[in-house]
């Protein structure tokens, strides 16, 4: 506080002497250069007017130096004036922060106040607190004896409702698990229908393009054993033409004559697959149909096989 005080009066001080200068400033008397005396001198005009020339100058030259003399007072004024503001302002925020500190000092004066009166009600309010802790403790032991007996009792049945809430939570347990082992078992099921129904349904296009395509190789086998038909009839007539029926063989028989050829027409090979009834007329068939060779070429290049198998009886009416 001491400090602060001589702090003022300084300031107080500083501002005084900017006054009394600033204000002197105004009643400085200002050099007022001497009157000129001109004379002329009859017998040489031109030295006169260069007198008079420099007469000129030299006025010219002192109004300058006047100009500038009031120019540099009126920025020392100014400058003044400047000074005198930044030390009002200065002063201005010292007596902010000194009533700053002021209210800060009152505010933690009051603040210890309310302090000291909370401890009061504080320590009045755990004096009364006790008072009634022990009235409480005084009630407490005189009931005991009951508050025990309640307790033990309130223990067994909250034991036995512990236990019943125990059980139905395992029960629920148990029944959310089944049901949850259920749908499982539900989402397994339906997953495995649904890759069983996927099989099935890969499996039935699967056997439908198959089925087609036996269709479609049946077609074309039928067309093409309907075109080969006079051509393997054609093969049938030479065989029995070159077939010699065994003494004492039956008149009417079948069997089927397996023959290789070449695509001139030429046997290579003769085998009877299904007997025409002994081994004799199996022989004489395959006689038949090696002395038949070269066989008749069929209609069409693309009708050739070079190994057939055909059906031989002795006649048209005799099979």
């Amino acid at each position: 506080m001491v400090e602060r005080r001589y702090l003022i009066i300084a300031a107080l001080l500083h501002v005084l002497l900017f006054s009394l200068l600033f204000v002197s400033a105004f009643f400085t008397r200002k050099i007022v250069a001497p009157p000129v005396f001109e004379a002329v001198l009859i017998e040489d005009p031109t030295a006169a007017r260069k007198r008079a020339e420099e007469e000129r100058q030299k006025k010219v030259e002192e109004q300058k130096r006047e100009e500038q003399e009031q120019k540099k007072l009126e920025e020392q004024q100014k400058l003044q004036e400047q000074k005198k503001v930044e030390q009002q302002k200065k002063l201005e925020q010292q007596k902010k922060e000194q009533q700053k500190e002021e209210t800060e000092e009152a505010r933690a004066k009051l603040q210890e106040e309310q302090r000291r009166k909370r401890e009061e009600l504080e320590l009045k309010a755990e004096a009364e607190r006790q008072r009634n802790e022990e009235a409480r403790k005084k009630v407490e032991e005189e009931k005991k004896r009951q508050d025990e007996l309640k307790r033990k009792a309130e223990e067994e049945e909250k034991r036995k409702a512990e236990e019943q809430r125990r059980i139905a939570e395992e029960r629920e347990r148990q029944i959310a698990e089944e049901r949850e082992r259920q749908l499982e078992e539900e989402r397994k099921e339906l997953e495995r229908l649904k890759k069983q129904r996927a099989a099935e349904e890969k499996q039935r296009i699967s056997d439908l393009q198959r089925m087609a395509a036996e269709e479609e190789t049946a077609r074309i086998a039928a067309e093409r054993a309907a075109a080969q038909a006079p051509w393997t009839a054609l093969i049938v007539e030479k065989i029995r033409r070159n077939w010699q029926r065994p003494p004492g063989s039956a008149n009417r028989f079948n069997c089927q004559v397996r023959l290789e050829q070449l695509p001139g027409g030429e046997v290579i090979k003769a085998q009877v697959v299904r007997s025409c009834g002994n081994a004799v007329l199996d022989r004489s068939v395959e006689n038949a149909v090696l002395k038949a060779s070269p066989l008749p070429s069929p209609p069409r290049p693309d009708l050739f096989e070079r190994v057939i198998i055909v059906n031989f009886c002795p006649a048209v009416n005799a099979c």
